[in-house]
Parts: C-alpha cells; sequence; structure tokens
C-alpha cells in the first residue's frame, strides 16, 4: 500500500484459543497436559486485532525462535527472520541477568509450572531508528512478540530494555519532560503526521489545564507508552484463556 513504511507488514495481534485433545484440527498442534494449542486460531485472533500503523505485527515463539502462530498474510522470510533476531536478544538479556545474580540465591521460571519468577526475564523492549519491538513471556517457553511503528525520521541507536516481574514499567506512564508533536504522536505517511501533529498540540493545552482525557494522555505519552499499554493488555488476555484451559508449554517444543 502506497505510503506505508518498508518495515510495516499486513499482519495482525493475539489472543489464544486452547482446546481439548479431542478436538480435529487442521494446522499443527503442541500438547500439554491433555490440552492442545491450536495454532490457526491463534493467528486468526491476532489477525484481528492488528493495527496497520502502532502494531502491523504480532506473533507467538519459544525462546529458540520456533514460530507458533502469527498474524496474516505474512512474509515467512522476514518473520523468521525477525523471530531469529527476538530469540538472540532475549538468550543475551537472560545471560545478561543470569551473570548479574552469580553468587545470589535465584529461583529461575519454572516451564513445568508456566511461573514467571521475580528475577527471571519478562519483558523486553527493543528500539531502533525504524521499529519498536515488545517482546513478553506468557510463559517461561511462550513468548508474544509485538513489532510496532516509530515517528518518521527517529535517529536513535539500538537499545534493550530488560525487565523482571516488579520492574518499574518502561516506558514510565508519565512523562519526564515536555514532549514534542513529533514525539507525541506515533505516524505511517506525511499526511497523518501533520493530522497528528495538529492534535498533540492542542492536547498540550489540555493537559496543561488538567482537562486532558486518559485518551490524550496516551496520545501525549506517545508510540511506545500506546503500544506497551496493547501489549499488557493482549498479555492478560492470553494468559486468562491459558489459566482456564489448563494449557501449559511444555520445556521441550521440538518435535
Amino acid at each position: 500500500m502506497p505510503g506505508r513504511p518498508s518495515h510495516v507488514f499486513e499482519w495482525s495481534p493475539i489472543d489464544t484459543f486452547c482446546r481439548q485433545q479431542s478436538g480435529q484440527w487442521d494446522s499443527k498442534f503442541w500438547t500439554s497436559n491433555s490440552v492442545m494449542l491450536n495454532a490457526r486460531a491463534l493467528s486468526e485472533r491476532l489477525t484481528k486485532h492488528v493495527d496497520p500503523y502502532l502494531y502491523p505485527l504480532l506473533f507467538i515463539m519459544d525462546p529458540d525462535g520456533q514460530l507458533f502462530a502469527y498474524s496474516r498474510p505474512a512474509n515467512m522470510k522476514q518473520l523468521r527472520d525477525q523471530a531469529t533476531l527476538v530469540s538472540m536478544a532475549w538468550k543475551q538479556q537472560e545471560e545478561a541477568l543470569n551473570s548479574r545474580a552469580v553468587g545470589e540465591t535465584r529461583s529461575p521460571s519454572s516451564p513445568s509450572s508456566g511461573t514467571i519468577y521475580e528475577d527471571s526475564l519478562e519483558t523486553l523492549t527493543i528500539e531502533s531508528d525504524t521499529a519498536n519491538v515488545l517482546v513478553r513471556a506468557l510463559q517461561p517457553k511462550l513468548l508474544l512478540v509485538m513489532v510496532g511503528g516509530t515517528p518518521p525520521g527517529r535517529k536513535i541507536s539500538l537499545t534493550m530494555t530488560p525487565e523482571t516481574p516488579g520492574d518499574s514499567r518502561y516506558p514510565s506512564p508519565i512523562p519526564s519532560r515536555p514532549m514534542s508533536p513529533i514525539e507525541a504522536r506515533p505516524s505511517s505517511s506525511q499526511d497523518s503526521l501533520r493530522n497528528l501533529n495538529t492534535q498533540a498540540h492542542a492536547l498540550s493545552s489540555s493537559a496543561s489545564d488538567g482537562s486532558a482525557s486518559q485518551k490524550d494522555v496516551d496520545i501525549m505519552l506517545g508510540a511506545l507508552h500506546i503500544q506497551r499499554k496493547r501489549l499488557d493488555k493482549l498479555t492478560g488476555l492470553i494468559r486468562e484463556d491459558f489459566r482456564k484451559t489448563g494449557f501449559l508449554m511444555p520445556a521441550n517444543t521440538r518435535f
């Protein structure tokens, strides 16, 4: 589609469906405790929730880069490349956490219970010139990945921000300084950017007199904040679905 940035794909997001082992499927599945993960239904749900500019791509993978579900239509080569890079970054940050904890008593995440312990990597935010990539551990062996857009012309060094359960949320939901319009709004095309910049200017005025709504505040906090809110919401939906069905990703996902 003309006007879209090159890193934006035609994909979508995720909630999640698990079914009992008696079901009939025409897509691959993974079993744990007699519960199947319906990859096709997961992909369909992801596709329904995508935003073409804010979070155009969502997928589910394991820490080794094996894909289980993804929004569609999909460029499979680009998707596999994304999964490989996410896997490398996730393992690098896990190793860094482990090395800092040498000599300390740690409780590693437990694949057998699906628990993410307080000193284990739970969220990783990767920022670059062209994309924000947010990674969340749904379970120790199952990752939800969101690839989001960024303001045009952003120039930053590649940064990775890891979080364990209980860490302060990144990015902060409270702005540390006044935000310029180009920071305040995500955009996709020059026309939409002009409209969003105008809106951000107006919102700055309403925020100063205390009349800004939560939506206004979200807009001023910027694309990464909005993407993180969506990631948190999707995580809650998926984990609740897993809880209801009893799905647990096994430690060994290679078949």
